[in-house]
């Protein structure tokens, strides 16, 4: 009986269907906007990730759209094609992008025109939309978008679909797929999903427990992460396994060069520390040019000097879309909240 149960709960978990997409940001450089969307009975729930959303090109002011877009598996070596639209289960969707057991749902498209029309001056922005995620610090909108795309499944959360627009080369090696701190963003996935297959079964006291574990992992990995005294060790691993990683035809026989860029990275990686420190304890924007044009600027320069290092079929299968010389941007100033203690006090944006 307990297994009928159960397979009648799963069947009735995936109650959508989700798909992800991207579009081009502004600039000469090479960066894209991704975000996630829902479709239940006909009505379609957009979570932004940050910014805004589109489904045609040109639609909200938006260019070179990609909806939906390809969906594949989480590894950086031979990624499986997922097709462009799963099952996936709406409340925790949008429990994942709002952060919280408790989502609203006036998501729908039209709900954010009519949001972006009373605040004309968030027109196109999205900070309720951050899936427990610190703007540049902890991820950005791609793994913003992943982190939503767990609504897929029920579990194993680390080997789910990902949104894959080109400019990921970039925000891979920085944040990975689902950004850092990723353990307090499982912890909730993982509440949302035994609220969505036990409804009034559940326990609500046990997951409201999940919850505000969820925010005090999220607030402890991040302040231990920016002021770990260890942690240009911990990112040299991190980029020793991406390079040991690589097809053995890719791989760098010069042990001078490795070790070389990982300590570019860790230069890179310990400058952008000292002014995420700063960035995470502004109550105002006025230092968000300052940090976006040198996090960016920054990683411009560290990808320079991989060109010059690594081998070219190397760095095209690391940076696929930088070999012809482009570069990326990895923040974009504008989707920056404009008061990061809104995350440190543990509210929602």
């Amino acid at each position: 009986m307990l297994d009928a149960e159960n397979e009648q709960a799963t069947a009735t978990y995936y109650d959508c269907s989700i798909r992800a997409g991207f579009y081009n940001l502004g600039g000469v450089d090479l960066a894209h906007h991704t975000y996630a969307i829902a479709d239940r009975d006909g009505r379609q729930f957009a979570m932004p990730c940050f910014g805004s959303f589109a489904l045609l090109e040109g639609e909200r002011g938006n260019t070179g759209v990609r909806f939906p877009a390809d969906l594949w598996s989480a590894t950086i070596l031979f990624p499986r094609f997922l097709g462009n639209a799963l099952p996936a289960n709406l409340s925790v969707a949008l429990g994942m992008a709002q952060f919280t057991l408790l989502p609203a749902y006036d998501w729908t498209g039209g709900d954010w025109d009519d949001y972006w029309r009373r605040n004309p001056s968030l027109n196109g922005l999205s900070p309720s939309c951050w899936a427990g995620l610190v703007y540049a610090i902890t991820g950005v909108c791609h793994q913003a978008c992943n982190r939503i795309l767990w609504s897929s499944l029920q579990g194993g959360f680390l080997f789910g679909p990902v949104n894959w627009p080109p400019s990921l080369s970039a925000s891979y090696w920085v944040y990975g797929f689902h950004g850092k701190a990723a353990d307090a963003a499982m912890i909730l996935a993982s509440a949302l999903v035994v609220k969505a297959l036990l409804g009034d079964r559940a326990d609500e006291g046990e997951l409201q427990k999940a919850h505000a574990l969820a925010r005090d992992v999220m607030q402890h990995h991040v302040m231990h992460a920016l002021r770990d005294p260890t942690r240009g060790e911990a990112r040299a691993h991190e980029v020793r396994g991406i390079l040991d990683h690589l097809p053995e035809t890719l791989r760098l026989s010069d042990q001078t060069a490795a070790a070389e860029i990982v300590n570019l990275d860790r230069a890179f990686s310990n400058r952008k520390n000292l002014i995420d420190n700063r960035l995470y304890r502004t109550t105002n924007d006025a230092f968000h040019d300052e940090y976006a044009g040198q996090v960016n600027d920054d990683f411009r320069t560290l990808l320079d000097r991989f060109r010059e290092i690594m081998p070219a079929d190397t760095f095209r299968h690391l940076f696929p879309d930088a070999a012809d010389q482009r570069s990326y941007t990895l923040v974009d100033r504008r989707l920056m909240p404009v008061d990061y203690s809104r995350h440190r006090d543990g509210r929602n944006p």
